[in-house]
């Protein structure tokens, strides 16, 4: 055990500690010794016969290496406990930390866990007023992560990791995902975990690379064909539509960016010019195609929306929708490829 709490309560690393003091395991608070040789370098140990139940679980290294440097960091923001028991839930976090008159739990996640069961902690912590904070590990920052799991942990358009080899945080945010390609964000390492990241805002996207992209699934009979037949019989085809469609860059969708935009737009004509319709109505059949809870996906939509009003197909007043231009379709796709920005 490379940690131990001295007299004054103090998390205090076994390369740091005084042979003469005494010290306390944090987890079971019996007794631990400190010892140094030649070979090995100085660790805490229990005394025989000791039952730990804290340290003697199946846990990775990394895990408790990750866990151990957390409390000693968080320690300077108030009182840390490791592995409390929260009795009325049944709950145990990896840290919990006392910070005036608010209990924050530091869950270190770095093995997988299902949606169902960190909802089940999500929401015991909330029935006792805790804030839980998420910090992912190793494993999961190497991964190319998908969507599902990243929206997982998303916290106000932040991802947190924490790499105890390095012993910094490492900060994602600026999530984007452009069509037929992999989610791209904006990281930062830091040696703080409460750190403010900023986005950038801006959107790069090679749209003629979209075009032909969608033009290959098109060929491979891989879109759809409920969409190819609805434009169909409206005369229209895909690949004409307005150049909007292919800069999408949403993040969190359970369908293409081209598709969510394109329907967007298939709505704005339903509507039709010089009518009005509610916002939060406008707004629900966009969310139908955004994963993650339900603040992230009126993130999302409003984004969209407020993508439509610098199109000027809408404009907002108050709480309602009025369509003021309806989208011109292209007559083919090469005059809609003379129409993009090289």
């Amino acid at each position: 055990m490379i940690i131990a709490l001295n007299d004054n309560q103090k998390y205090v690393k076994a390369a740091d500690a005084i042979k003469n003091q005494q010290f306390v395991c944090p987890g079971c608070k019996e007794r631990v010794v400190l010892k140094s040789g030649d070979i090995k370098q100085k660790h805490f140990a229990h005394y025989a016969k000791a039952t730990c139940a804290t340290f003697s679980e199946n846990e990775t290294t990394q895990h408790l290496a990750g866990k151990l440097q957390l409390a000693i960091y968080l320690q300077h923001f108030g009182d840390i406990k490791i592995e409390a028991v929260i009795p009325e839930i049944h709950q145990r976090p990896d840290l919990l930390m006392q910070r005036g008159h608010q209990q924050i739990a530091i869950e270190y996640q770095c093995s997988p866990i299902s949606q169902h069961k960190l909802d089940q902690r999500n929401a015991g912590y909330k029935s006792q007023n805790i804030h839980v904070i998420w910090i992912l590990g190793n494993d999961y920052y190497v991964k190319n992560m998908i969507q599902t799991t990243i929206l997982k942990f998303l916290v106000q358009g932040n991802l947190t990791f924490y790499l105890p080899n390095i012993k910094k945080f490492i900060h994602r945010t600026n999530f984007k995902k452009y069509d037929f390609e992999r989610v791209s964000y904006t990281e930062k390492y830091s040696h703080h975990l409460f750190e403010t990241v900023t986005s950038d805002g801006k959107s790069h996207v090679n749209i003629k690379k979209q075009i032909y992209k969608l033009q290959s699934l098109l060929i491979q009979k891989r879109i759809d064909e409920k969409i190819v037949c609805y434009l169909y019989q409206r005369q229209r085809l895909l690949l004409n539509a307005p150049l909007w469609i292919h800069q999408g860059w949403h993040f969190g969708l359970s369908i293409p960016n081209w598709h969510w935009r394109m329907l967007s737009l298939l709505l704005i004509e339903y509507i039709g010019l010089g009518n009005v319709v509610r916002q939060d109505v406008f707004l629900a059949k966009l969310n139908n195609y955004v994963l993650g809870d339900r603040d992230f996906k009126k993130q999302q939509s409003m984004s969209l929306l407020k993508e439509l009003v610098q199109q000027k197909y809408i404009v907002q007043k108050e709480q309602y929708i009025l369509v003021i231009q309806v989208p011109v379709w292209y007559e083919s796709i090469q005059e809609k490829l003379g129409k993009v920005r090289n």
